[in-house]
Formats: C-alpha cells, structure tokens, sequence
C-alpha cells in the first residue's frame, strides 16, 4: 500500500513570489514510474495586506530515476486579486525539483522522510513595472505517516525569491510549514487538503515588512 500516495509529491504554489512550496508525502514514485499532480493554493494576506490574496493554479510531472530519487517539472500561474483598480500583479513559474527519499516507513522506522532541492524560472508582471524575469531556489524536508486511506504529512521550506525587478523590489526569503493530509481513493489515485504557515523576510527595496501568511491548498494526484 506504499504506493497510495506517491503521485502527491509536493506542494504546488508553482509560481506565487508570497507561496508555499515543499514535499508532501515522503514516498518515492519508483524508478521508471510516472506521476501527475494538479492543484490549486491560495494565499492570504498577500505582501502583508488582509485584503490582498493570491491564487496559485498548477501541475507537476515527475518520474522515478531510481528507487529512492525522483524528478519532477513544474508549472503553474499564480494572480492577486484584492488589488486597488488598475493595478494587477502575476507570475508564471517553471522549472525542477529533485526529491531523495532519505528513511523510508517500516518495522524499524515509524515514518517516512524525503528531502529536496529545486529551482525555477519565473515571469513576473506587475502594473507600473516592467516585466521581470526572476528565479527562485528552494530546500525541504518532509515527514509522512501511512494511515491508509489517510496520510497525514508535515514539512519545512525554505525558498530564496529574486523577482527580477529593478533595485530588488519583491526578493524575499521565506520559511513554510506545513501541515496535512493525503486521502487515497485507489492504489494509484488520492486527494489532500493542507494548511501552510509562511514566514516571509521581503527585501528592504520591496518596503514590505516581514510578516506571516496562511495558505490553503486542494490537490488530486495519480500514479501513471
């Protein structure tokens, strides 16, 4: 049943500058096995504003390189809304995550743990500047518990965001954790619902504070 969730690989807020993203279950995918997964997460409190939220909508597809490392490319767009008229901010991201399945769930070993690397390109926009071709690289750590059909998890990121825009305006740091759970309707196939608690460090050109933000997040995954 070790198979149940390992089409739910990470945490999708693919391209949002202010969203999380990390591993979700621990499980590999299998060496030459393939698997999808699409979400959507949606942020509050937005560069530190209760009124501004980002909807983060993507997908991942990952492969199996060996028994315990996976690859996995990403895309996804993530808008703001709450913004006063005329004034719109968006980004569209893509890019790679490698995952290593570091202790793996057994007699011995009451949980699973994964770490991870990636990076990605992202295309920012935001009204009254111009477009901006930003990256951001990113590590973490995950812990999941096969309770089948339930798979709680758990996790911390950290992710490094430069923006691309003129004098740093929008680079931050951020450390996520994360907190959820995985619900398998098949052997190949599940759904999980997750909170995520963001601690964001902008830059100082950004004229952000450093502030917490809550992300909800829905996604569906399945095993090829």
């Amino acid at each position: 049943m070790r198979s149940l969730l390992v089409a739910l690989l990470l945490i999708c807020a693919i391209a949002a500058v202010g969203s999380a993203e990390m591993l979700v279950t621990a499980n590999p995918i299998g060496q030459g096995k393939w698997a999808v997964l699409g979400a959507g997460y949606q942020d509050s409190n937005a560069y530190n504003n209760s009124g501004w939220k980002t909807l983060t909508i993507g997908g991942y597809a990952g492969y199996g390189i060996t028994n315990k490392l996976d690859v996995l490319a990403q895309i996804g767009q993530a808008n703001v809304s709450g913004l006063p008229a005329g004034v719109s901010v968006s980004s569209l991201g893509y890019g790679l995550i490698l995952k290593y399945a570091v202790l793996e769930e057994g007699a011995s070993m009451p949980v699973s743990v994964s770490a991870g690397a990636g990076y990605k390109l992202l295309n920012n926009k935001v009204t009254g500047l111009a477009d901006a071709t930003g990256n951001q690289w990113l590590v973490g750590l995950g812990v999941s518990k096969m309770m089948v059909p339930f798979i709680p998890y758990g996790g911390v990121t950290y992710r490094n965001t430069n923006a691309g825009f003129a004098g740093g305006v929008l680079d931050s740091a951020q450390l996520d954790i994360t907190l959820g759970t995985a619900i398998a309707w098949s052997t190949q196939g599940a759904v999980f619902v997750e909170y995520t608690l963001q601690s964001v460090n902008p830059s100082t050109a950004s004229g952000i504070a450093n502030h917490s933000s809550g992300q909800i997040g829905l996604g569906v995954g399945y095993k090829i």
